[in-house]
Order: C-alpha cells, then sequence, then structure tokens
C-alpha cells in the first residue's frame, strides 16, 4: 500500500521543494556556540513581537543563521522542544526575506506556546523583515 506524499523504502527523497528551495537545516544555518549568542546580543539589534523578542546582527558568513532560546519558565522541555521546532521551521522557510545574510537569536516569550502556527509565522515574519531593514540602514 502506498500513502500520497511518503517515499517508498529504496526511492531517493529530495532535499528541495519543488520550487527549488533548500528543505534541510544544516549545523551550517544554526549558532551553537555561547560566544556568538553573546556576540549578536551586545552588538545587534532588537526587535520585539507579540511571541517573540528577535535580536539580529549582519552575519560573517554566506548563510543566515538562527539560536533559539526558550527559558524554563516557558515550561517543561516538551512544550520548549516543540516551540524550538516550530521557529526553525518558520526561519528556515522564510529565511530568504533577509537581503544578506544575518545571525538571529530568538527569545520565545511565554504565550507563544499556546498559539497557532499561522500566529506565530506571521509575528516571526513581520519582526523578521523588520530586522532586516534595521540592519541595512
Amino acid at each position: 500500500m502506498s500513502l500520497p506524499g511518503v517515499a517508498q523504502r529504496g526511492a531517493s527523497v529530495s532535499r528541495s521543494d519543488d520550487d527549488g528551495t533548500d528543505r534541510t537545516f544544516a549545523r551550517a544555518s544554526r549558532l551553537r556556540a555561547r560566544k556568538l549568542y553573546l556576540e549578536v546580543y551586545e552588538h545587534g539589534h532588537r526587535v520585539h513581537g507579540s511571541f517573540f523578542v528577535l535580536f539580529g546582527l549582519r552575519g560573517g558568513t554566506p548563510k543566515s543563521r538562527l539560536g533559539i532560546t526558550a527559558t524554563k519558565k516557558f515550561g517543561h522541555a516538551v512544550a520548549r522542544n516543540r516551540i524550538k521546532r516550530v521557529v526553525r521551521e518558520v526561519f528556515r522557510k522564510n529565511r530568504g526575506l533577509a537581503a544578506s545574510p544575518i545571525d538571529v537569536v530568538v527569545n520565545v516569550k511565554m504565550g507563544a506556546g499556546e498559539q497557532s502556527y499561522d500566529r506565530l509565522e506571521a509575528d516571526f515574519v513581520s519582526r523578521l523583515r523588520e530586522l532586516s531593514r534595521r540592519l541595512r540602514a
């Protein structure tokens, strides 16, 4: 039995969408070291949204990179990991909005866990556009 949209065993799986955009979120797209987070916090711009606070700095790499923080005040590990997966997906789908590569650190606000994906995406995209505009100026 074949399920629509599910690759069969042994079949090759495409790593890009139909329009050719990359569907992966590789290590090169992540801020991984604490010193990189601190650099973005200290030297970058800050933009407040309803569900996120975005910090951004012009990137020194050819790709935009993302770092996410969700404190224990946000909730238990399952809730924190879920919201981080959602933020990564929203960033992956919309990383082309930034005119030039930027490093972004996202601090998740308390009410984000109860929101729909669409509301989170709309808030993130509008804040990312504003951050990109500020970094160009």
